[in-house]
This record gives structure tokens, sequence and C-alpha cells, in this order.
């Protein structure tokens, strides 16, 4: 399994920055570096036995999809022909000049 890997790598990599940290000069910074490392090396552990216990059991949530989720297709909208000044919708009027209606702006 990849993602596994991936684990273990990071996991490794959090590892040599807990070494590193034990070098912090400043006991405060020291410290909360230490705690910040411990507790990603903890959760990193817990994932990492928990995708080897459930294996197959439940999909990767790293799902790549062979079709888009959205449809990009682009949808042209066509007015609506009225010849009457007489708004269709709600009976209002129509200006001639923006051929739309002033109330309830139907076209």
């Amino acid at each position: 399994m990849s993602e596994s890997g991936d684990i273990v790598k990071f996991q490794r990599w959090l590892q040599s920055q807990l070494s590193e940290a034990e070098s912090i000069e400043d006991p405060k910074e020291k410290k909360r570096r230490i705690l910040r490392i411990d507790a990603a090396l903890s959760e990193t552990i817990f994932f990492r036995e928990l995708l080897e216990t459930i294996d197959n059991v439940i999909e990767s949530p790293f799902v790549q999809r062979e079709t888009p989720v959205r449809n990009n297709e682009k949808h042209e909208l066509t007015p609506k022909q009225n010849n009457s000044l007489t708004c269709s919708k709600c009976n209002g009027e129509i200006d001639p000049e923006l051929k739309f209606c002033l109330l309830c702006g139907e076209y």
C-alpha cells in the first residue's frame, strides 16, 4: 500500500524533527516544539495502525475520479420572443428600449 509507505516516511521525518528539537536552547520553545511533534507522531502512528487494521474494509479517502464531479457544459440562454408590450408573466408593461418587464424582469 503506497499510502502506508508515505505515512512511514512522514513518521520518520517527524522522528528526525523530534531529535532536532532536543537541541533548541530556549526551554519554552523546546517544550512547545516537542509537544507538537509528539502529538503529530501519536496521530501518525494511530492512523498508520488504523490503515493496517482495516486494510481494504473501507475505501481510501484519496480517490481520484475518472469523470468530473461537476458538468462544465455551458448552456446558452435564449430570450423568449414576445412582440407585445405586455409581460406574459405578470401583465406589466415591457419597456420597448430595454425589452424587459419593469415589474418582474421577464424579457
